[in-house]
């Protein structure tokens, strides 16, 4: 199923993607949490979505999405990333849930409606965890509906931004410099 190539690609982008998460979560989500708490964390969560579409875009097979957002997490865990064990949560969830948008068009369409989606659809893993789950947002079982879809929109737009429009035209340009073949 994977060649040789495909699978330094999913290793290569993985770690590529850990390293952006750790250093997400270790200086930008501790500044933007100061200032904006869950509704600020929701405006740049998707951020920790790019491993999936990364590696998803670059390697265009069943797997790598799942893959790449999974090492990514195990990644940013290796860092002693704030989030801890949760992350071997989060990393699995939000994969599948990008590896979902390329296998409905079965791994055959990969413009920017395809990205979007595969950017979006993480925060139906993601955000119940944050509410139910993880320890960092003790209030979210008592916001009032309106806060829950404000942050669920908010981190829907970013996962689009981040995780679908940053990444395709990132790996569009590092394609036509030539620095990476598709």
């Amino acid at each position: 199923m994977y060649t040789p190539r495909d699978i330094a690609r999913i290793a290569g982008f993985s770690v590529i993607s850990g390293v952006v998460f750790a250093v997400w979560s270790h200086v930008v989500a501790n500044i933007v949490y100061a200032v904006g708490g869950h509704i600020g964390i929701g405006a740049i969560y998707g951020m920790w979505f790019i491993g999936g579409t990364m590696v998803g875009y670059v390697v265009r097979k069943p797997g790598a999405a799942f893959l790449g957002e999974t090492i990514g997490a195990i990644i940013e865990l290796l860092s002693l990333s704030q989030y801890n064990v949760m992350l071997l949560y989060y990393g699995p969830a939000q994969g599948i849930m990008s590896e979902l948008a390329f296998a409905l068009t079965r791994y055959r369409r990969w413009g920017y409606p395809v990205m979007i989606l595969a950017g979006v659809l993480p925060v139906l893993a993601a955000y119940p965890y944050d509410c139910l789950v993880s320890p960092f947002y003790p209030g979210c079982r008592l916001y009032p509906p309106e806060l829950h879809l404000t942050i669920i929109g908010l981190m829907a737009l970013s996962g689009a931004l981040f995780a679908g429009v940053l990444v395709k035209a990132t790996v569009d340009s590092a394609v036509k410099a030539g620095a990476i073949r598709l």
